[in-house]
């Protein structure tokens, strides 16, 4: 049975740092887990501040998802994930503007799904994929974490399948456990 753990690090150090000390090269694992090894050490020892949080899993994680249903959208239609809302125009100029074609709703969820994905926020939240008028959105995140994001609609023209994407099972759904380091 595959086991989870999960690692929340809390620190005192700029997001720019951290991101140069561990969003390294996919081909250097070494290197990240060296860095990470080392970043621990010195939270231990006192040289850093900061503190973690430990979740273990015993269930294999699964991604939440939900849906969207076109059916005849039209230029101001709109729907909403994480808060931020994507609305159908036949004019986009926004990051959350849809291009709308209204007579075509494979080619209207296409272009959500691919504006969900391109989005700097959300994008970096969920995948967005369609399929004969249905955009699927998937956590990126497997877990139960995912089940906490919103979705929603606020047109007849689009129907969502839940208030949240749902079905998140496993990962990280145990006692969280925090120890602390030089705070």
């Amino acid at each position: 049975m595959a086991a989870t753990l999960k690692l929340t690090v809390n620190s005192d150090e700029t997001q720019a740092f951290l991101q140069q000390m561990f969003q390294l090269d996919t081909n250097r694992s070494r290197e990240a887990a060296l860095a990470l090894s080392r970043y621990f050490k010195d939270i231990a020892s006192g040289r850093m501040r900061g503190s973690f949080d430990v979740q273990t899993g015993g269930a294999a994680p699964v991604r939440a998802t939900a849906t969207w249903t076109l059916a005849s959208v039209i230029a101001t239609d709109a729907c909403t994930i994480g808060g931020v809302t994507f609305t159908f125009t036949s004019t986009p100029s926004a990051e959350t503007d849809v291009e709308v074609d209204g007579a075509d709703d494979t080619a209207d969820a296409a272009a959500l799904a691919a504006a969900v994905n391109a989005h700097s926020t959300i994008g970096g939240q969920v995948t967005a994929t369609s399929a004969l008028g249905v955009v699927t959105i998937t956590a990126k995140e497997a877990g139960v974490s995912g089940n906490l994001i919103a979705i929603s609609d606020a047109d007849s023209t689009i129907t969502t399948s839940s208030a949240y994407l749902t079905g998140g099972t496993g990962g990280a759904d145990d006692t969280v456990v925090s120890y602390a380091g030089n705070l």
